[in-house]
């Protein structure tokens, strides 16, 4: 993993485009690489779903500690 440089910050807020293609300038594309970009393309498909099965699993968890907390207290 390479350091980024504070003035690279800079340049990314400047233009991401452009300073991932001079990061980059000269490395191989493999198809290791683009195999992990197909992952993180499939895990950002899925995150509305996983965002939605979370608040529900929250939800349900809520309604049970509710009624556990109800049934002792009567």
């Amino acid at each position: 993993m390479k350091t980024i440089k504070s003035s690279e910050i800079a340049s990314y807020v400047f233009c991401p485009v452009s300073w991932w293609i001079g990061r980059t300038k000269g490395i191989e594309i493999t198809e290791v690489m683009n195999e992990g970009e197909r992952y993180h393309n499939l895990v950002s498909e899925n995150q509305i779903r996983a965002r939605f099965l979370y608040v529900c699993i929250v939800i349900v968890l809520f309604i049970i500690a509710t009624l556990i907390m109800y049934k002792f207290l009567i």
